[in-house]
């Protein structure tokens, strides 16, 4: 079992809501935008709910996607899991983890709440 399909599972079994977001400069997030809407047939816009667009000056090297969530009671070993106290206060934790939310999203799971 993928450490996706594990999170997965500990949502599910937890029955907590999660929150995505995807932040990057703003060439890069309309990139992002452009295959995820192709890939998963949907309509998400640069001023969606979950979709940060830095300038193309800010100090970012490519896109960082990020899942809240509230307990990480039981969360799958080697999930590299963070405090949550600058970004989302009604979430204490967070992950960052491009691939493993780009596998959440063949899962089912989207930009936004969830």
């Amino acid at each position: 079992m993928s450490v996706a399909q594990q999170i997965d599972q500990f949502f599910q079994s937890t029955g907590q809501s999660v929150f995505i977001e995807a932040e990057a400069k703003e060439s890069r997030i309309l990139s992002f935008i452009r295959d995820y809407n192709s890939k998963y047939s949907l309509n998400l816009r640069i001023s969606d709910e979950g979709i940060i667009s830095l300038g193309e000056d800010a100090n970012k090297w490519g896109l960082e996607l990020r899942c809240y969530f509230i307990d990480r009671t039981g969360i799958p070993a080697g999930v590299q899991v963070t405090s949550n106290r600058a970004y989302r206060a009604e979430y204490p934790y967070r992950f960052n983890d491009v691939d493993v939310i780009q596998e959440l999203f063949d899962l089912g799971y989207r930009i936004g709440l969830n």
